[in-house]
């Protein structure tokens, strides 16, 4: 009995040895399989369905089947499928990664030169020299992958050796790949972090239009070269709307230096043209003033408040032409344009006055004294123009500087037509042009002179009844529309 339970134990054991044999025997390529799931998907990421559609579809395929033979216990079946999936896999990629990785140098490339464009290497340096390095990489990174494709592709002996090259090739075009992706990222941001400063340059170029505007008002917009940095300044506020702040920076720079000395010449200049201008009204009123009979005029209780205002605008009218010229000497050419304004003001005031003390209308003494101690005019951009025969209105709109009861017809386009009047104080290209029915801006005489160089030759004089054209307030000055 012993000896007959030793043999089943001993036919037992035989039993599982050969069936473990077998067993293993028929062990399922899960490593193969693992592989290929791999490399498919490997493949499916690195977008070689449209690449290599034909290589990538074989390779999915087999991978498929590898996985229902393997369901199927079919161990040989299953190997011989996961292999190829692999080979097919490893061609898709072949072909994918070289073309994908340029694409992808490319679009870094562009990125990088568009945050070059918006001057990220002085607005976001860190971004910049971040993405300028991921991209450098990445080439050195494609020239070793191209050059061990090429080594696989000489190699045609030793099958072992040449996988090894493919696989190391495939290895380096997509490291290759991922550094130009972390470029273009790199890129991105530097831009948008360069853009956040375009307000600041917007600035910059509001700042220097402003210095311009002062510059062509000096110079009636007669100066090309004023124009010409104009049209820079435009053509920078174009490119940073268009995120190309690195040329706009470059535009702005230029046209700041260039403005700053424009300007400062265009200021010396209109400074000693202003100062000559008031020291002529000042003298024409000191000459009108003098030719008074000052005795008869004091003695008078009707005119002694009157000549007395007169003498003490034209004192401070003198006052002004001095500081004027002090300051000119010291270089303090926009203080010195302020004094010559102030000194032409009232000058002409004085010069009012005196033509009311010479009218023997006596009552206008007095309006002449309200007219020197009530009006100013801030700012005027001449000593004005007067006309010849300064013969007192008789309306209800006497001394109006305002111009109500003017003249003035619609030429169209903007355009308007003033006919000169009689009327105290004296109708005057400043006076016009404060006229609320014209600019209600004095400052803007000029553009009248200008629009009427064919009928005004003296600025200074101008004539009852003389019809005068009146450009519009903006915009080149031009010619009137035909009617």
């Amino acid at each position: 009995m012993v000896q007959k339970e030793k043999t089943i134990v001993f036919l037992l054991a035989v039993l599982f040895s050969l069936t473990g044999f077998i067993n293993c025997g028929q062990e399922l390529p899960l490593k193969e399989l693992q592989l290929a799931k791999e490399q498919v998907s490997r493949a499916e990421n690195l977008q070689a369905e449209s690449y290599a559609p034909e290589e990538f579809a074989e390779a999915k395929r087999s991978l498929n089947e590898a996985n229902e033979f393997a369901s199927q216990e079919k161990a040989s079946d299953s190997k011989k499928n996961a292999d190829y999936a692999i080979s097919k896999a490893y061609d898709a990629l072949e072909k994918t990664l070289p073309k994908l990785v340029a694409k992808t140098r490319e679009e870094a490339v562009s990125l990088i030169d568009a945050a070059d464009e918006a001057n990220a290497a002085e607005y976001s340096p860190e971004e910049f020299k971040k993405a300028n390095t991921l991209k450098e990489e990445g080439d050195a990174k494609l020239a070793s992958a191209d050059s061990s494709l090429a080594s696989y592709l000489r190699e045609e002996k030793d099958e072992a050796s040449k996988e090894t090259k493919r696989t190391l090739a495939l290895n380096e075009y997509e490291a290759s790949y991922n550094l130009f992706k972390d470029a273009k990222q790199a890129g991105t941001d530097a831009k948008v972090v360069a853009l956040e400063k375009s307000d600041v340059l917007r600035q910059s170029a509001e700042e220097i239009e402003s210095n311009l505007d002062k510059a062509s008002k000096y110079t009636n917009g007669t100066n090309p070269a004023v124009e010409e940095e104009k049209a820079r300044v435009a053509s920078a506020l174009e490119d940073i709307d268009a995120g190309k702040l690195k040329s706009a920076d470059e535009k702005i720079k230029t046209s700041k230096a260039a403005s700053s000395a424009l300007l400062a010449g265009v200021v010396k200049d209109h400074a000693k043209a202003r100062n000559s201008q008031a020291r002529d009204v000042v003298e024409d009123a000191n000459s009108r003033f003098s030719e008074l009979n000052s005795d008869s005029l004091i003695k008078s209780s009707q005119s002694k408040d009157a000549y007395g205002s007169a003498q003490e605008n034209l004192g401070a009218a003198n006052e002004s032409l001095r500081a004027s010229s002090t300051l000119l000497e010291q270089e303090k050419y926009e203080d010195s344009i302020g004094q010559s304004e102030e000194s032409i003001r009232l000058a002409e005031i004085s010069i009012d006055q005196v033509a009311n003390l010479k009218s023997p209308k006596t009552n206008l003494a007095d309006k002449g004294k309200d007219r020197g101690t009530n009006v100013k005019v801030d700012g005027e951009s001449d000593n004005g123009t007067k006309t010849t025969d300064s013969t007192p209105p008789t309306s209800d709109a006497e001394g109006d500087e305002t111009g109500a009861g003017s003249k003035i017809i619609s030429l169209g386009k903007g355009w308007k037509q003033y006919t000169v009047e009689k009327r105290v104080p004296a109708d005057c290209l400043w006076r016009i042009a404060k006229n609320k029915e014209v600019y209600n801006d004095s400052k803007l005489w000029p553009r009248i002179f200008q629009a009427n160089k064919g009928k005004i030759r003296n600025k200074d004089l101008i004539f009852p009844k003389q019809k005068i054209n009146i450009p519009p307030k903006e915009g080149k000055v031009g010619k009137p529309p035909k009617k």
